[in-house]
């Protein structure tokens, strides 16, 4: 478990949406990872909980019905859903 934990995080910190240092990166995402793991089962779910951490926790301008920020999400959803099936 702790090395999908890890592996997840360098997704989130590799995808960075809010733009930190990378040496930041690595830490600013960790306390999200334990919520994404609740909803990894269902890729709606895995969505919306990102999309909660976007607009709620991170206050980034994100729009889900922006084409682009709906994509992004969707490639961001689906290599922490490899990430977890592969670890």
């Amino acid at each position: 478990m702790k090395q999908i934990i890890e592996d997840i995080n360098r997704v989130l910190a590799d995808w960075n949406p809010i733009g930190v240092p990378e040496d930041i990166a690595i830490d600013e995402y960790k306390g999200y990872v334990p919520s994404l793991l609740k909803s990894i089962e269902s890729r709606e779910q895995l969505v919306k909980c990102l999309e909660d951490i976007l607009i709620n926790k991170l206050e980034v301008d994100y729009n889900p019905t922006n084409k682009e920020h709906s994509e992004d999400l969707q490639q961001i959803c689906e290599k922490i859903i490899q990430v977890y099936q592969t670890t």
